[in-house]
């Protein structure tokens, strides 16, 4: 049986056409999709030498790149270090997630009116590369579909500045989130959020398919809380026993 995919291993160079347009813009481009869908840890650096030469570019356009995500928090550096994935705190965690909830209730509310057949169809088929992911442990892949799957959703609003708002938060707490997500997996008895999602865009109803959006983000939320409050009673029980030793 092939080997799950862990989301400690070193990250894979992707390969990307680097032919058109700003280089600069497309490396960016192409590390924000990365920093959201969990490529890189809380914690974790970004060698720009070694990007580079997995793009098969020279330094300043990966350098120009870097420092337009350190300027978005998405990315942090301080002198003489490399640059670095921030590690998010709990209450910056939940100040993000609260920003998130009416913004994605609204794109939830524009797309069940904008929708179309194509995009529900689009939805099955990212959701069903989810499961597969979950299914195999593959958890990048999963959290790579669980990705396309809201943003299909979130671009069928037709609003492409919510969309934008909506993908700077997507920035910020992608590596956060991701990290947890091997610990915070759905029970598989639940009927899943994305399938009453599709269900209620399909009939057209804006404000189920709003709520249901903000109870996906909400209950994820909560499991990521209850996991680190669990793990956080562990590390105190175990010091407690070392120091009895």
């Amino acid at each position: 049986m092939e080997k799950a995919q862990s989301l400690d291993q070193e990250p894979q160079p992707v390969e990307i056409d680097l032919s058109r347009d700003s280089l600069s813009d497309r490396i960016y481009a192409h590390l924000r999709l990365e920093l959201m869908t969990g490529l890189h840890t809380p914690g974790s650096r970004i060698s720009i030498r070694g990007l580079a030469a997995s793009l098969n570019t020279s330094a300043t356009p990966v350098r120009e790149a870097v420092f337009q995500l350190v300027r978005e928090g998405a990315l942090e550096l301080k002198p003489g270090y490399q640059p670095r994935v921030p590690t998010l705190e709990i209450p910056v965690y939940l100040n993000i997630r609260e920003t998130r909830v009416p913004l994605e209730r609204l794109a939830g509310e524009l797309a069940a009116v904008h929708i179309t057949p194509d995009e529900i169809g689009a939805l099955r088929d990212h959701h069903q590369g989810f499961q597969a992911g979950e299914a195999n442990e593959d958890w990048r892949a999963a959290l790579s579909a669980n990705q396309a799957f809201h943003f299909t959703i979130y671009r069928a609003s037709k609003n492409d500045t919510l969309v934008r708002v909506i993908e700077n938060l997507w920035l910020l707490a992608g590596p956060f989130v991701s990290s947890q997500y091997p610990h915070i997996r759905q029970a598989s008895s639940e009927v899943h959020p994305h399938l009453l999602i599709i269900d209620a865009l399909e009939r057209r109803s804006p404000s189920e398919t709003g709520d249901l959006l903000v109870r996906d983000l909400r209950e994820g939320s909560y499991r990521i809380l209850r996991h680190l409050e669990e793990k956080g009673t562990e590390k105190k029980k175990s010091k407690r026993s070392a120091r009895k030793r």
